[in-house]
Formats: structure tokens, sequence, C-alpha cells
């Protein structure tokens, strides 16, 4: 029997219909708003609020990952030289880590995701010392200590941070509602970072999205950068010229109090 054009029209668009509902119900399971998402870096900054929202189903845990492009770097390596003075005696090479890396969590990382899925989007601490590769080492032992050793660095630079429990989460109408309000550190140096939010059920991520966070230099010091990028003659000239007219004014500053202590 011969289907006529309409009814098969008809059963595309249902179809079809159908095929799109479901592809927004899984782009809507998890939402994100990071406010603001630029940072302006002037002479004055010394950090910003970033406050991250959004909804996803009730029954979901929320992950929220915020880090930079992952690169290629280098510490120094101190230890005994000769077995009695303490000093740099080499280099170890890290790669791949981002130069910032943190973690948010409605709850602790292990108790929600299992570790195969904390390795494949790099997610906790656990997962970063299995992913990262260290040179030169001996053994795991060796690098284990030197991956442990890498986290409290940057821990004590306020880059990196793993902090369950910090995100605020309402459940209400079958969704739940999460809030997180950070410092952004100072210290993170202007680039283009990604906020990554996961929605986890049954310890495994079943949702995920992806906001960007841009940290750019303003006024003077986007000039100056510009400039020590793009003419660096140029650059060391006007930095010299900056140094005088600083020694110049403090010196006045300096000679000014001391003749009213007369």
């Amino acid at each position: 029997m011969r289907i006529p054009n309409r009814f098969k029209i008809f059963f595309i668009l249902n179809v079809t219909g159908l095929m799109l509902l479901s592809f927004a119900s899984d782009v809507l399971s998890v939402t994100a708003t990071v406010s603001p998402d630029t940072i302006k870096v002037d002479s004055f900054y010394h950090g910003s609020k970033v406050t991250i929202n959004g909804q996803t189903e009730a029954d979901k845990e929320i992950i929220i990952k915020i880090s930079s492009p992952p690169i290629k770097t280098s510490l120094r390596k101190k230890g005994k030289a000769a077995g009695i003075l303490w000093m740099n005696i080499g280099e170890l090479e890290f790669h791949p880590v981002p130069d910032v890396y943190f973690i948010y969590s409605t709850q602790d990382i292990n108790s929600i995701l299992e570790e195969r899925e904390q390795d494949r989007y790099t997610i906790g601490y656990d997962a970063f010392k299995r992913l990262v590769e260290v040179s030169p080492v001996s053994d795991d032992a060796e690098k284990k200590k030197w991956v442990e050793e890498f986290i409290k660095f940057k821990e004590k630079n306020k880059v990196y941070g793993v902090f369950p429990g910090k995100i605020e989460a309402a459940t209400e109408g079958g969704k739940k509602t999460y809030t997180l309000v950070l410092d952004w550190p100072y210290q993170a140096p202007p680039q283009e970072y990604t906020i990554s939010i996961y929605a986890v059920k049954d310890n495994a991520v079943r949702y995920r999205t992806e906001q960007p966070l841009i940290v750019q230099k303003t006024g003077a010091l986007r000039f100056l950068s510009n400039m020590a990028f793009n003419n660096a003659a140029v650059y060391g000239i006007v930095s010299i010229i900056i140094a005088i007219v600083a020694g110049f004014v403090v010196s006045l500053i300096f000679r000014g109090e001391s003749k009213g202590g007369h």
C-alpha cells in the first residue's frame, strides 16, 4: 500500500520536532550565568567578585571548574647540594597544567563522582595528580611528591584550590537553583578562562555547560603591556623616564616632610 506524501511529511515533522525537543531539554538541563563575564585590570586592581548561578534538575549535584588553558611549565627543584646546603639543583617540567585551577562543588567530589569521570573531565586533585606528567623523575613516588609540591606552591599563590560544599543550592518545583560567589584573586594573570559547570547524578556527569571569563588589562596597564610586547626599545625608554619621575616626586615628598619637622 502506498502512503500519501502528506502523511510522510507529517511523520517526518513530528519525528524532527521530538528530536529538537530532546536536544533542547539536554541543553537546558544545566544553565549558567557569570557576572561579570569580563574583569578589567587597571592600576588600582586588587581582585574582584564573581558570581556564578543557574539551574539544573532537582536530583543533580553541581561541580564548577574554573581553569585556564593547560600549558607546559617549569619550576626550580630545590635540594641539598653535597648533602649540606639547600639550593636549586635543577628544573622540573610539568604538563599539561593550567595557570589557574579552582574546583567548587555542592558535595565532596569523591562522594558524588567516580574516578573514571574525574579523570575524563580533570576534576579534583586526585585526577590532577594522575594526569599530570613530570620530568625528570625516577619513579611514581617521586612524581607524586613533586606534583603535591606543585599544588602547594600554586595554593600559596592563591591560584589553585578545591572547595567542597561552597556552592549554595535550593530546590523548588523540581528544579535546583545554585549560586557561587567567589573572590577572584588578583594573582590570576589576564587571559581567557573557562568556567565549566557539571550536573552530576549516580557518580557520573549527566549534563555540562561552559561559559568564558575574560580578565584583561585596561588603560595605562594595557598600553604599557602592548608597548612591551610590540616595541621593547620604546618601552625601555618609557620605563626609565617613569622611574626617574617617580624618584623625583618621592624625593620632593620626603624633602617637604623633612622641612616640616624643623
